[in-house]
């Protein structure tokens, strides 16, 4: 896994991620649209909910 660069990776563009919250929760399969208008929030904020680690799913 990759640590969130604080922004929607290229690589993750149009596609679906799993990864671990910083609060420790793993988020997984399905995963998660990148981006788009239900997408993941990148941003760092400090807040337990923030994506820590990511994984870009085929």
């Amino acid at each position: 896994m990759k640590r969130n660069p604080g922004f929607c990776p290229a690589e993750a563009r149009d596609k679906r991620v799993t990864g671990t919250l910083r609060n420790g929760d793993r988020f997984g399969p399905p995963g998660w649209p990148a981006d788009g208008r239900t997408g993941c929030r990148w941003s760092l904020t400090g807040h337990p909910h923030d994506i820590e680690f990511y994984e870009v799913l085929p």
